[in-house]
């Protein structure tokens, strides 16, 4: 059952990936599967998300803070806050912080499944500074419906 829920800045469980920090807003155990949202904090330089596909997953993407490099199939582009970005099932894509300063990222997508899973995995294979294999990396992102691709602007 879904409860109401308000959480202030800084609320929600966190977890840090590397420089970045994914905190779950709102999990599919708070919308019975239907709908997640994470905050996603990178610091600047962070490479992000590699270009990757979700067979099952409808992912939308949105810019609160700092400038984002967001990749959409065949387009790249550097996104400044208020920018939206919806990535259908199958859609290659991904995101980075390339610039100066920090950025915040809002991930959203349906259905929600337990999308926090594939954060808090990241956060342990990366724990300590620590480079997980290819293979390790791959594991894990197969188990949460997550398919890395060649990045289409570079073919």
């Amino acid at each position: 059952m879904s409860l109401p829920l308000i959480l202030q800045p800084g609320e929600g469980k966190s977890v840090t990936i590397k420089t970045s920090t994914c905190t779950f807003k709102v999990t599919g155990k708070d919308t019975n599967g239907h709908f997640g949202l994470f905050e996603f904090v990178m610091e600047p330089g962070t490479e992000g998300a590699s270009p990757h596909l979700h067979k099952q997953l409808t992912e939308m993407f949105y810019v609160v803070d700092g400038e984002v490099e967001l990749l959409l199939d065949q387009r790249k582009v550097i996104a400044q806050p208020g920018t939206f970005m919806l990535v259908p099932e199958n859609t290659p894509h991904g995101f980075s912080n390339p610039g100066q300063k920090q950025a915040t990222l809002l991930i959203m997508f349906c259905p929600a499944d337990s999308r926090e899973k594939y954060f808090e995995g990241l956060a342990e294979l990366t724990k300590d500074g620590r480079q997980p294999s290819k293979e390790e990396l791959i594991e894990l992102m197969q188990r949460f419906d997550q398919y890395l691709v060649p990045d289409p602007t570079m073919q």
